[in-house]
């Protein structure tokens, strides 16, 4: 969202139009979301989790441009550059555009290359040893991204003559899946009718709390309402409203 602004502002306006304020947005809302759910896609073509899929072994003699492929060879599908080729997803296929997957004629979510069946990208690899579980990673990004995007806008610091600090998308460290980390961690559960069950952890300490089910004012990108002055806790990493919103429960 930071390198790509003009896609932060499409989707926001989507949230806007279709689940308003007064809210949080739900599952019920995903066939009114096209523009989120062509983002799930967009993330998972971009940025895959594996750059390679799962190692495949050749069950007969082949040949692929030129080259001879014996039977029992194992291949290893190389995801990153397929989900990248500029022949299936053009010419800006190095870049971040959800565009790509939508019918805008429409207003639709297009079909993906042929190849990719209904994903639009290879990230979960071919066959009987696809991921099993597509269905709930593209659900959970569905969801999670909905709601940071109803509640929260990303903006790009600025220097003290402000202009925007540079920002290099492929400037990032990748030690793999697993990482050890300590951090405050707030996870955030919602239900049908918009209550909300959290935890807010700390390495020291942990409070379970309901959230209301109507958000404060602030509970919306980065608007304040005072509270978010004076904080009980700290949280990392926070999202100002949910922030405010959770402190305002612990003092209650």
């Amino acid at each position: 969202m930071l390198a790509y602004p003009e896609a932060q502002s499409r989707a926001h306006a989507e949230l806007d139009e279709v689940v308003g304020r007064e809210r949080l947005p739900t599952f019920a809302d995903y066939p009114h979301l096209p523009y989120i759910r062509a983002m799930v896609k967009e993330i998972l073509r971009w940025r895959p989790a594996g750059p390679q899929a799962a190692p495949h072994r050749s069950t007969e003699d082949d040949w692929y441009e030129g080259m001879f492929i014996p039977k029992g060879t194992i291949c290893i599908p190389n995801v990153w550059y397929m989900n990248r080729d500029p022949e299936v997803y053009g010419e800006n296929a190095e870049h971040f555009d959800p565009g790509r997957y939508l019918d805008e004629a429409r207003g639709e979510v297009a079909p993906g290359p042929s190849d990719a069946k209904e994903e639009g990208h290879y990230s979960y690899g071919f066959g009987r040893r696809g991921c099993i579980g597509r269905h709930m990673a593209n659900n959970s990004l569905f969801i999670n991204m909905a709601i940071m995007l109803w509640a929260t806008k990303l903006e790009r610091k600025k220097d003290s003559s402000g202009r925007l600090l540079p920002l290099d998308v492929d400037g990032f460290v990748d030690h793999g899946v697993v990482v050890s980390v300590v951090i405050t961690l707030i996870i955030l559960g919602l239900d049908a009718d918009m209550g909300a069950s959290t935890d807010v952890r700390s390495p020291l300490s942990v409070k379970s709390l309901r959230v209301s089910r109507k958000p404060l004012p602030c509970f919306f990108r980065n608007a304040r309402c005072g509270l978010c002055e004076n904080q009980d806790i700290y949280i990392k990493a926070r999202i100002e409203g949910l922030a405010c919103e959770i402190v305002r429960q612990i003092r209650v």
